[in-house]
Parts: structure tokens; C-alpha cells; sequence
């Protein structure tokens, strides 16, 4: 039903994927955003990509962008294009492949298509959401899990307490965490952080796609094309673990 904007989409994630990587190898201009967030010539090269490709083949849809300036027009949209031109300045700044393109489609406040691409490993994840999503799976309560966390978070010892048999592992980009658990290269994605609805409507796509169990870190569903766009933390897997982390969360913040 979605699959003229997914092959869009993943064309103009490539597209914009291509001009990071030559920008990076060739030299480029960075600096910091008001609160301190980096931003580099590289994420409003890729913005204009993304916008032009997307907004010149669907004129209808809304649009929020962490590069352009968000306006209240989105709100009155069904269908509205989240996107992170680089999600991962700071890994794609200092070389680790660890960063993505992010481009989620929202439709009525649910993601409906997900491109999360790594252009420094030539990785591409696609995946059309089907409403309603598959029914969450219940596969593995108990036992030793993967847990993918923030680069910062792990830096700063600030990585959820988690119950049982738990590793961690430290990688760049929310999004691309996200679509790494959806392929099933780690178990659960974690976060008390605060994240922008760019940051995680394509991984969340993605992982919905495949029946895990997305929430924010308080066990609430994620309702996305919000006046403020931000998501209150993130818990994402399969059903069994996810309610097993989250009732572990409940009780020691008693």
C-alpha cells in the first residue's frame, strides 16, 4: 500500500547517504545548535535532500525535520514525513560508523514506514508497518538478553538498571539501534533520555514491523505528530521481555 513512498524514501536516504559520506571524506564545517547539540554542514546538505525528494513526490504531506524550522501546518496533516537528516552527528563527526539517515512516515499518529540507513556500513532498513501492526510476541521472558544503549549514556554510567542476565552495548544512534534490534542483532533498546519523534518514528516503524512491543520508558504507546514532538524515554522488545523490564522498572521506583 506504501510501497511507491518506501522505494522513494529509501532512494533519497541512499541519495542523501552518497553526499555524507564524500562531505566527510573531503572536509566539512560543524559547529554547535542553541543547547549544544552539533550540527554539521553534512546534516542541512542531507536536509535538502530529504525535503526536495520527499515534498516534490508527496506535496500533500506534513513535514518535521531536526533541520528545518517546525511549524504548526504538520498538525492538520494525516500523513506527515519525520525525519533525521544524520542522527548520530557526533559518531559521524568522529568516524564511528554509527550513525543514520532516519526517514519514519506517520500516518494518523502512528508510524506507518521506516528507511534507517547507515551509509558508513551500506546498510539499508525498510519496512512497510501494516495497520494494525502484528500482534507483539512473547518469545523470551527470562534468560540472557542484548541491550543497546546510547554511546553517552554508557559513557556516563547512566544506563537503565536492568533485570536478570542483561548486557549492554554501546552504539551511536538511537535510530540505528532501533533497526538493528528489528533485524534482531540485539534484544532491547533503552532509554531514560528524553528523544526527539526523529529520532525513533523510522526505527519504530521498523520494529514494529516485526512484532516487538514499542513504548516510552514508562510503558506508554507513542502517539507521534505532537505539538511538542518529544518522546519520554524508550522501551523497545519482544513482548515477554519488555513487560518483564518495565514491571522492573515499576517496582524500584517505588
Amino acid at each position: 500500500m506504501l510501497e511507491r513512498e518506501l522505494e522513494v524514501a529509501t532512494e533519497a536516504a541512499r541519495q542523501a547517504g552518497r553526499e555524507v559520506v564524500r562531505m566527510r571524506e573531503e572536509g566539512l564545517r560543524y559547529g554547535r545548535k542553541a543547547g549544544y547539540e552539533l550540527v554539521s554542514e553534512a546534516d542541512l546538505h542531507a536536509a535538502e535532500i530529504l525535503r526536495d525528494e520527499l515534498t516534490s513526490a508527496f506535496p500533500e504531506d506534513g513535514w518535521l525535520s531536526e533541520e528545518d524550522r517546525d511549524t504548526a501546518e504538520r498538525l492538520d496533516r494525516e500523513r506527515v514525513w519525520v525525519v533525521d537528516p544524520i542522527d548520530g552527528t557526533r559518531e559521524y563527526l568522529q568516524g564511528h560508523p554509527e550513525y543514520a539517515i532516519s526517514v519514519g512516515l506517520v500516518v494518523r499518529g502512528r508510524p506507518a514506514l521506516g528507511v534507517v540507513h547507515n551509509p558508513a556500513t551500506d546498510e539499508m532498513h525498510a519496512a512497510i508497518c501494516p495497520e494494525p501492526p502484528p500482534e507483539a510476541t512473547n518469545g523470551r521472558p527470562g534468560g540472557e538478553y542484548l541491550a543497546l544503549v546510547g554511546r553517552g549514556e554508557d559513557m556516563l554510567g547512566e544506563v537503565p538498571p536492568l533485570p536478570g542476565a542483561a548486557r549492554t552495548r554501546a552504539v551511536g544512534s538511537v535510530a540505528y539501534r532501533l533497526a538493528l534490534v528489528a533485524e534482531g542483532r540485539g534484544d532491547v533498546v533503552v532509554t531514560w533520555y528524553a528523544r526527539q519523534e526523529w529520532d525513533v518514528a523510522a526505527g519504530a516503524a521498523l520494529c514494529l514491523a516485526k512484532g516487538l512491543a514499542v513504548t516510552d520508558v514508562l510503558g506508554d504507546p507513542i502517539a507521534f505528530n505532537q505539538p511538542r514532538p518529544l518522546v519520554r524515554g524508550l522501551l523497545v522488545a519482544e513482548a515477554g521481555l519488555h513487560a518483564r523490564i518495565l514491571d522492573y522498572f515499576r517496582r524500584i521506583a517505588r
